[in-house]
């Protein structure tokens, strides 16, 4: 098990987060209930700005281990950031950027 994070280590810090979302979901097709594996791949899809993705990916962990805090506050970072997102996208109703419309 080291040497396999090890080597999804290596993907990370090589930027390759693709191939290290690979080899996490091979690993999670052969043990679905492997929160270990779960909260890894959610981590990468949450560095990786997937935040749809790592929302799955946590709240399956918040299904087995339902008392587990980190999870559930990285949840809510998510939720607060895709709320943020949200109201920056409706912030101007100007959208052909005239800069006579604009305040």
């Amino acid at each position: 098990m080291d040497h396999i994070k090890a080597k999804i280590n290596k993907y990370i810090k090589n930027q390759e987060y693709t191939k290290a979302i690979e080899e996490l979901s091979d690993l999670i097709e052969e043990d679905s209930k492997n929160i270990d594996w779960l909260k890894f791949r959610g981590d990468i899809y949450n560095l990786n700005q997937e935040y749809g993705k790592a929302l799955n990916d946590y709240n399956k962990v918040l299904k087995i281990e339902t008392d587990n805090k980190i999870i559930a506050s990285k949840i809510e970072m998510i939720k607060d950031i895709l709320k943020f997102q949200a109201l920056d996208i409706f912030e101007s109703t100007n959208l052909n950027k005239d800069p006579w419309l604009d305040d």
